[in-house]
């Protein structure tokens, strides 16, 4: 158990050093900086040699589980044994072919259930204490891959009011332009074909474009004589 109490008395100081670095960290805007890198680095480096240590003990404590696992499997198979034996005794003796009150048979069978019970009393122990190590071993693999250390969240750089102010004035004239290029662009009467500015007969069907001039020639060529008729 001493390889136990060992990872377990370094479980504990890679807690308490990662506590005491998150504290750090809040405190770090109330802190001179360069007060705050100094003890940030000692305890960045207690913490890197604790994590070492845990790294080093895992191995050890791998081989133990295996060792272990092995033992117990060994074990199960021993108690099977002894299991069927106890059970073929009794079986023997209720068909008549030992008497269950001779000495010798009853020392027999005593002697088998207690080596049986014996056994499943080690393999009880054995087992909780594999589990003890599985669940230590979890520990060490968690502290070995860096989730005791405090994480840093980056973030999102923010767009400078400048530069928002830039992007809306630019967005501003991009729709200005736009309306201007609908404000110019002129719809044929006849084939609602959409003509660039400054045409004077539809791209599309060839229809004359301005019907207000069109309308005003026309009021043109009539001479005085016929408004007055």
């Amino acid at each position: 158990m001493a390889l136990e109490r060992k990872i377990q008395d370094l479980l504990a100081r890679r807690t308490e050093l990662s506590e005491r670095l998150s504290n750090l960290e809040i405190m770090k805007v109330e802190t001179n900086q360069r007060v705050y890198s100094r003890i940030k680095g000692d305890y960045d480096d207690q913490l890197n040699e604790v994590l070492g240590k845990l790294g080093a003990e895992k191995g050890s404590l791998e081989g133990k589980v295996s060792d272990l696992t092995k033992k117990i499997n060994d074990l199960e198979k021993k108690h099977q044994s002894e299991s069927d034996l106890v059970e073929e005794l009794q079986i023997r003796a209720r068909l008549r072919e030992h008497d269950e009150n001779d000495p010798s048979f009853q020392k027999e069978l005593d002697s088998a259930t207690s080596e049986r019970n014996s056994t499943a009393d080690e393999l009880d122990g054995f087992r909780s204490e594999l589990g003890d190590l599985k669940k230590v071993l979890r520990d060490v693999e968690d502290a070995t891959q860096g989730k005791g250390a405090p994480s840093k969240s980056k973030k999102k750089p923010e767009a400078d009011d400048d530069s928002l102010d830039e992007l809306d004035l630019d967005d501003d004239l991009d729709l200005d332009d736009e309306a201007d290029e609908d404000d110019d662009s002129v719809k044929c009467p006849s084939c609602a074909h959409v003509n660039p500015p400054q045409k004077l007969f539809c791209e599309e069907c060839g229809a004359a474009l301005d019907e207000d001039e069109t309308l005003d020639d026309e009021f043109d060529l009539l001479d005085d004589s016929d408004l007055d008729l």
